[in-house]
């Protein structure tokens, strides 16, 4: 019986490292993962919400922290998603400029992009929806 389970072992973490392949490919579970934030098309076209700064000569970007309080790029977007989403864009948008002062002025936007085209060429046309104004001369 035991020279059994010494021999069934090595099949069996065989058939279990080789599962995946028998699952549908966006099915992410524990212990074996298919990757599926990597292995799937995302497509070339990403709308990005965020906020920035007005200022004369243009806009300025701002940090996470100042967006949403967090170091993470990818909460402070879902932050600015959220706000829009529930329409508290304008809510948000004073947060910020608390944040930043009551003489600055900021914009809480969504930018759609074609990203692969940025990757590749360096740059890419994009659409702004604005959903705030706010702050000091707005």
């Amino acid at each position: 019986m035991r020279r059994w389970a010494i021999r069934l072992l090595p099949v069996f973490a065989a058939v279990l490292v080789l599962s995946p392949l028998l699952r549908d490919p966006t099915s992410d579970t524990y212990p074996l993962s298919t990757y599926p934030m990597f292995a799937t098309d995302r497509g070339q076209v990403h709308s990005i919400a965020t906020a920035v700064e007005r200022t004369d000569d243009g806009y300025g970007r701002l940090s996470p922290k100042l967006i949403a309080g967090t170091d993470e790029a990818v909460l402070a977007s879902v932050t600015v998603k959220q706000a829009v989403r529930l329409g508290e864009a304008d809510i948000l948008c004073e947060e910020i400029v608390a944040r930043l002062g009551a003489d600055r002025r900021v914009e809480v936007r969504t930018e759609t992009l074609d990203v692969v085209a940025l990757s590749v060429e360096g740059s890419a046309d994009s659409t702004v929806t604005v959903h705030a104004t706010c702050g000091g001369g707005s």
